[in-house]
């Protein structure tokens, strides 16, 4: 494995692997991992983990006291990151992934966002300035331009995500999204994207996918590696599911790329439809509010014979299955023409009408729109 040092590629290392498809060894590092599959230490880091299977603390190597802290919604998504007691609080509108704007912790606005109908992150507003985004065909921040026109900033980086160069001037330095349109966190080195972190040196994710992917297609089926091992051509949109950079798994079109020319200075590639922001527009068509409140893990609603209906263990759970349950599992249709599809999966994913743990889940869908209508464990 190739790694980089001051933005050039030098040397090989050797990189061991587990087989629970765990990175255990890379060069002199070594790494360890809990009984959930959530990395626990590496060769920079010690790491502390939620019941939820999320990052809450990270503490250097040799060193007693974590220097980051991290909070989370019940969507998932991260709301708070504290720094070296620099707080940044983020802020999304309704169940996007997308942060509309970041406050420190006294609710001053640090930056806030603009995006297109489509999704498309355009600007960042900070200190009475806009900058605006400009994209290379893969949805990387290849440059960002002021409101002159002049070149702000230039990035480069590696298949993997590595950095390779970042040449930024006054606000420019702030930004904080990259490579392939994630959230670059340059105090660890790793981009959240959503549903886990990612450490571009390693090319693996930090805690393991929940779903064990599929058998007919060996490469989903290990729960670590990024964008199944194919950067090149393959992306992860929120921690969840690798997508091809040309195709949506689904659609069956081609995502259409547009160029964005800025007073004919500088032209930039960008996704008009961005994978990435696919994954919002898929999660805004499902009716999670249904389901979590009939199914998720504070529901307390019953069947009409008075059993207790289904229920998820968490809600990070809920949002995994369902949306893997609906894009992989087997599926019939019912009389009423909905689609129904099941899955089993490896680990348990909640309790079923008898009030025992099950692996299974149902996801009735309508065809006609993709919306899902509903989902539970059964």
């Amino acid at each position: 494995m190739k790694v980089v040092e001051n933005g050039k590629e030098t040397k090989s290392i050797a990189a061991i692997f587990n087989e629970g498809n765990q990175l255990v060894k890379f060069g002199n590092e070594s790494l360890t991992y809990d009984a959930n599959g959530n990395r626990t230490s590496d060769g920079k880091y010690k790491y502390t983990w939620n019941e939820n299977d999320q990052i809450v603390t990270i503490t250097k190597q040799g060193e007693s006291n974590a220097f980051a802290t991290y909070k989370y919604d019940e969507d998932n998504r991260r709301i708070e990151k504290n720094v070296n007691g620099q707080v940044t609080r983020y802020f999304y509108d309704g169940d996007s992934i997308n942060p509309l704007y970041e406050t420190d912790g006294n609710g001053n606005v640090l930056r806030q966002y603009v995006y297109s109908t489509s999704g498309t992150r355009l600007a960042m507003k900070s200190k009475g300035q806009t900058l605006y985004y400009h994209y290379n065909p893969r949805g990387d921040v290849v440059a960002m331009t002021d409101q002159n026109r002049e070149v702000v900033a230039t990035y480069e980086y590696d298949a993997w995500g590595n950095v390779l160069k970042s040449d930024t001037k006054g606000i420019a330095a702030d930004n904080p999204f990259g490579y392939a349109g994630y959230m670059y966190d340059k105090e660890i080195g790793m981009y959240y994207l959503i549903a886990r972190y990612y450490n571009p040196e390693h090319g693996v994710f930090l805690s393991v996918d929940p779903d064990p992917g599929d058998e007919d297609d060996p490469i989903t089926m290990n729960g670590y590696t990024y964008g199944d091992n194919n950067p090149v051509m393959m992306i992860d949109p929120d921690g969840h599911l690798a997508a091809g950079i040309y195709f949506v798994p689904g659609v069956g079109q081609a995502v259409l790329l547009a160029t964005l020319a800025v007073g004919g200075a500088y032209g930039a590639w960008y996704l008009g439809k961005k994978l990435r922001n696919k994954a919002n527009e898929r999660a805004k068509k499902r009716s999670w509010d249904h389901i979590k409140s009939e199914h998720g893990p504070k529901s307390n609603k019953k069947m009409p014979n008075g059993a207790p209906k289904g229920k998820f263990k968490s809600n990070k759970t809920m949002k995994r299955t369902t949306r893997s349950t609906g894009g992989t599992g087997k599926k019939y249709t019912q009389p009423d023409g909905l689609t129904v599809h099941l899955k089993k999966f490896k680990n348990w994913v909640g309790t079923n009408t008898s009030g025992r743990k099950t692996k299974k889940v149902k996801v009735v869908k309508n065809p006609k729109t993709g919306r899902i209508v509903t989902s539970f464990p059964y």
